[in-house]
């Protein structure tokens, strides 16, 4: 143990600061602002707990409650609801029995609100009606309230709270309140129907129970009663809100605009558009009152938009300025065209005159520059180079597209069959010196190409059918359907009919798919541009070209047959040259036989054009091979007499037997407008001159013309037949003799009444023209 030493040791720093004297803590003032008095602060002493420093209304509680309640009566009643939140001092008076007078006056500030239900307390009235939040989750923002059940109630709190009719007991829905939901569903918060079925069950058996049924039935009733009333002063007072807001919006916007024209505006904003216009306009929307600092800040975006509007007028007056002289432009064409008639070539349409270069330097001169009808004197004067010209550029596209089709059927047949062309194709080839080198079968064929040369000579040949993909579509429907599933199943039952127009070279050339387009652009009805306007039917002008058109090989087929049949020579023969021959053709597989002559029948008579469009409908040109027979001599005059017969008696009684010879005339008047229409019948063209222009003696080629398309036409009319002529020739061995039916028995007799009558029965349509019966 060490000894303690006899010197005095230092007292040991254990970290503590030594003691300080008392701080002195200084008081306020008092009321008559004497000096300040001084307390001692012991500074071992604990620290007061932070407390919040009191606002400037704190001390409103210290009033009379009378007061008090007289300044609370001229709030609303959602500033008192929120009031009663702020302290538990506010809340227990407001919340009190005896400050109800309180909440009524506050509802009293209120328009036309309804008075208080008796199922519900003046705060919770006001919650209901006018604290947007939703009471189930709390989420702001639920503008919408359910007056039917009592609450706000947000979507997704909705979905788990609100059942429907079938989920709970039938003996409830005129025990709890409902709304309507989706589709007329009747919905009911799920809380009131688990209290309901729970005060039921406990009910169950007693004689309280009828009563409870009737008291909540009652309460239903009252509900719903009140309810409508709420529902009406809710609309009125969102109407009332909205009202209130445009009037904000209105007097902003007025302000706004005189701020506008003070600086220089205010002819500018004259000239605003609707859709422009400056109510749409995020900075002058809003319902807040302009004010000087306000404006200060949006005054240069506002400048900014005027100057945008600014620029969109002068390109409104430009465009506007570009259409007149369009306008003016497609005068000078009508006037060339009109000087033309009748058509021996294709013209261009409006929209292909206005993209000339020398019609395009003319419409877009300056703006200042006055552009007149004088103005294109130069063009006039060189309109025929033009056209022209024009011409050359449409027939190389036409070229190509014919260029373009070889091709790919080329590949595609290659490609599909593996094999050699065809022998119409191989004959082609020879004939352009070509020799087809095969080594063998199953290989694909390089076809050759022609050149542009060999392919304006095949374009005006007879055997070069074109078809329209818009116009002459398979099966009647719009459109190319010639690769749909419908028609490979109709392919299956050797039963599919082309119902295309067949379409030769030149006429093609006018077809008005060309130049029509069926879709409409955005502004069609916002604009009056003749340029590619028209109105009835509705559609708009487009630039001449050929992407609708293609050749038809099937109608190609078909075409040569005639002409073969016709004795000429398809490899040389143009469809120019068969309209100046204009044969008849019989179509022998179409006989009928007689039933009384061995060998003789009755065969229709076609045109050489209707020939080729009867082969593609009526037969198959890959299945069958044509019969046809040239009309010459006494057969022909046959033909011409039974026509002309057809026709007399057709009109006797007011039919029309031939309509797409005759829908062929257009309007010169009407030419290259915006009310120029499709084709007319001659009667039907004479009424529309008489009835629109006042023109009772029309003269052809000045008041009227003829479709340059003609006799092709622009509808999709068949004609059957130009007349019928009776045959003699041999019966083939398969047909039966007259007196004799298909299966070996006598004929019937036509005397005896007690058979029956079948009328005109055709045994050929029963085994040629029946998909089921194919010939091999």
């Amino acid at each position: 143990m060490r000894p303690r030493s006899s010197v005095a040791q230092a007292p040991v720093d254990n970290g503590k600061k030594p003691r300080r004297p008392p701080k002195k803590r200084a008081r306020g003032s008092d009321v008559d602002g004497n000096q300040q008095n001084v307390e001692v602060v012991k500074s071992g002493a604990k620290k007061a707990k932070w407390q919040p420093r009191p606002g400037k209304l704190a001390a409103l509680m210290n009033l009379p409650l009378d007061v008090l309640f007289e300044v609370f009566g001229h709030l609303n009643p959602l500033d008192i609801l929120r009031l009663a939140r702020t302290t538990k001092e506010f809340r227990r008076v407001l919340m009190h029995r005896s400050s109800m007078s309180v909440w009524k006056n506050a509802r009293d500030n209120v328009p036309n609100m309804p008075d208080c239900p008796p199922f519900w307390t003046e705060p919770h009235y006001a919650n209901l009606a006018f604290d947007p939040h939703c009471h189930e989750c709390g989420a702001p923002g639920v503008r919408n309230v359910d007056w039917r059940i009592g609450r706000r109630i947000c979507a997704k709190c909705s979905k788990i709270c609100m059942v429907d009719a079938y989920h709970g007991e039938s003996v409830i829905s005129g025990l709890v309140p409902s709304k309507y939901g989706k589709r007329g569903r009747l919905l009911f918060y799920r809380k009131d129907v688990e209290e309901v079925q729970k005060n039921l069950h406990l009910l169950a058996g007693s004689d309280g129970l009828e009563p409870y049924r009737e008291e909540r039935r009652a309460f239903v009733k009252e509900m719903e009663t009140q309810a409508i009333a709420l529902e009406a002063w809710a609309a009125s007072q969102a109407k009332d809100r909205s009202d209130q807001l445009e009037d904000a919006r209105r007097d902003r916007k007025t302000a706004i605009i005189e701020r506008l024209t003070e600086i220089g505006w205010g002819d500018e904003i004259e000239h605003i558009p609707y859709t422009d216009d400056l109510s749409h306009h995020k900075l002058v929307k809003q319902p807040t009152r302009l004010t000087d600092r306000i404006w200060n800040n949006i005054k240069k975006d506002m400048v900014k938009y005027m100057e945008e509007m600014r620029t969109r007028r002068l390109e409104r007056e430009r465009k506007a300025l570009l259409i007149a002289r369009r306008r003016t432009a497609i005068g000078v064409l009508r006037s060339y065209k009109t000087d033309h008639l009748p058509f021996t070539d294709v013209m261009p349409e409006p929209v292909d005159f206005c993209s000339f270069p020398e019609v395009i330097e003319i419409v877009e001169l300056p703006t200042e520059t006055d552009v007149t009808e004088a103005s294109f004197a130069g063009v006039a004067s060189q309109m025929d180079d033009l056209v022209h010209s024009w011409r050359n550029h449409i027939h190389s596209q036409l070229r190509a597209r014919v260029k373009d089709n070889l091709v790919y059927s080329g590949k595609r047949r290659a490609r599909a069959e593996r094999v050699t062309p065809d022998p119409l194709y191989e004959e082609y080839v020879e004939s352009l010196g070509v020799i087809m080198d095969v080594k063998g079968k199953k290989k694909e064929v390089s076809l050759p190409v022609p050149d542009d040369a060999e392919i304006d000579r095949m374009i005006p040949l007879a055997t070069t059918v074109f078809r329209c993909k818009t116009c002459t579509p398979s099966i009647g429907l719009p459109g190319d359907l010639s690769d749909s599933e419908y028609d490979d199943f109709l392919d299956i039952l050797g039963g599919r009919r082309s119902r295309s127009i067949p379409l030769f070279y030149p006429k093609v050339m006018g077809h008005c798919c060309l130049t029509r387009s069926r879709t409409l652009p955005w502004d069609y009805f916002a604009t009056d541009d003749p340029n590619f306007r028209i109105d009835f039917p509705m559609s708009t002008r487009t630039k001449w070209n050929t992407h609708l058109l293609q050749v038809d090989e099937e109608a190609s087929k078909a075409a040569r047959t005639v002409v073969e049949a016709c004795g000429e020579d398809p490899l040389i023969t143009t469809a120019t040259k068969m309209d100046e021959l204009d044969p008849r053709l019989a179509c022998l597989d179409c006989m009928k036989w007689s039933k009384h002559e061995v060998n003789q029948g009755e065969v229709p008579v076609f045109s050489w054009r209707s020939a080729v469009q009867h082969r593609m409908r009526e037969h198959r040109p890959d299945r069958q091979p044509a019969k046809w027979k040239k009309l010459e001599g006494e057969l022909l005059e046959e033909s011409n007499r039974n026509a002309s017969e057809a026709h007399k008696f057709m009109h006797i009684f007011d039919f029309q037997p031939f309509p797409p010879a005759s829908i062929i005339w257009l309007c010169v008047h009407c030419m290259d407008l915006p009310q120029e229409r499709e084709c007319y019948e001659l009667g039907k063209m004479k009424n529309h001159l008489s009835t629109i222009h006042g023109i009772e003696e029309p003269v052809e080629d000045q008041d009227y013309y003829k479709d340059y398309e003609a006799p092709q036409g622009r509808r999709s009319d068949f004609k059957p037949s130009d007349s019928t002529v009776t045959l003699s020739m041999e019966r083939p061995p398969h047909v039966p003799l007259p007196g004799r039916c298909f299966f070996g028995f006598d004929e019937y007799d036509e005397d005896d009444e007690d058979e029956e009558d079948y009328g005109d029965y055709d045994e050929d349509d029963f085994y040629f023209n029946n998909p089921f019966f194919p010939l091999f």
